[in-house]
C-alpha cells in the first residue's frame, strides 16, 4: 500500500523532471543562441541634436526697398525703415515709416492737361503701428545641408499718409515671410496694402495702394 501511495506522488515529480531536461538540452540552447546571432539589428547612425540657435534678442530694425502702387498715380519706388518689438514667441509691435513719389495719372497723361498735384504734393510719407502675429514658423530648405529658420507673420496696424497736401488716416494689412540667416539678421519679403481716402480726383474715395518691398532685420 506504500509502494502504491509513493508511486502516485512520484511520477508526477518525474514527468515535470524529464520535460525540464528536455527544454534545457544543448540543441534547445544551440537553437536559442543562433536566434539570437541571426537578430537584425538598426543600423542608425547617432547624431548630435542642438537648442535653437536663434538668440532671445526682442528689439528688430530694417530697412525695406520696394514698389509702391498708389491708386490713380501709377507705381513708385518705394523706402522705409521700421522699429519692432517681439512681445512674446508669437506677437510683435512694429512701427513704420516709409516715403514714396506719386507719378502722373491717366488724365493727365492723356489729356495734356495741367498737373492735378506740384511736385511737393506728390511726395508721399507714411508711418504707422502694427501689431504682428507669427502664424507659421518653420524651416527652409536650400540645399541637403543648408537651412534657416523661417516664419510667415500676418500684420495689422492704423497711421497716418500725407498725400496731396493732405493728412489721412491709413490702415495697414501686411503679409510677411522672414528667413534668419543668422542668429541676428534676418531677410524680410512682405506685401501690404495701405487703405486711406483722397479727394484728388474731385470725389472722395478709399484707395487701395498695394506694396511689394523686401529688405534685411537685424536683432538686438
Amino acid at each position: 500500500m506504500e509502494n502504491r501511495i509513493q508511486r502516485i506522488f512520484l511520477m508526477p515529480l518525474l514527468t515535470v523532471s524529464t520535460l525540464a531536461f528536455s527544454v534545457l538540452t544543448p540543441s534547445s540552447v544551440a537553437f536559442a543562441a543562433d536566434n539570437t546571432a541571426n537578430t537584425v539589428k538598426a543600423d542608425v547612425e547617432r547624431r548630435d541634436v542642438f537648442d535653437d540657435l536663434l538668440d532671445t534678442e526682442n528689439v528688430e530694425v530694417g530697412i525695406q526697398g520696394g514698389i509702391l502702387s498708389i491708386e490713380d498715380f501709377e507705381s513708385s519706388p518705394w523706402i522705409s525703415a521700421h522699429l519692432g518689438y517681439h512681445i512674446s514667441e508669437h506677437f510683435y509691435v512694429k512701427a513704420r515709416y516709409a516715403q514714396a513719389k506719386a507719378g502722373e495719372t491717366s488724365f493727365e497723361k492723356l489729356a495734356n492737361a495741367a498737373p492735378l498735384l506740384t511736385d511737393a504734393e506728390r511726395e508721399l510719407t507714411y508711418y504707422g503701428l502694427n501689431i504682428g502675429y507669427n502664424l507659421l514658423p518653420g524651416e527652409i530648405f536650400f540645399s541637403k545641408d543648408t537651412v534657416f529658420n523661417s516664419v510667415f507673420s500676418v500684420e495689422l496696424g492704423g497711421g497716418s499718409t500725407e498725400f496731396a497736401g493732405d493728412e489721412q488716416f491709413t490702415v495697414n494689412l501686411t503679409a510677411n515671410y522672414r528667413v534668419f540667416l543668422t542668429d541676428w539678421i534676418a531677410w524680410d519679403l512682405s506685401m501690404s496694402d495701405y487703405l486711406f481716402n483722397t479727394e484728388v480726383t474731385g470725389s472722395s474715395k478709399t484707395t487701395h495702394n498695394l506694396n511689394f518691398a523686401t529688405g534685411v532685420s537685424f536683432y538686438f
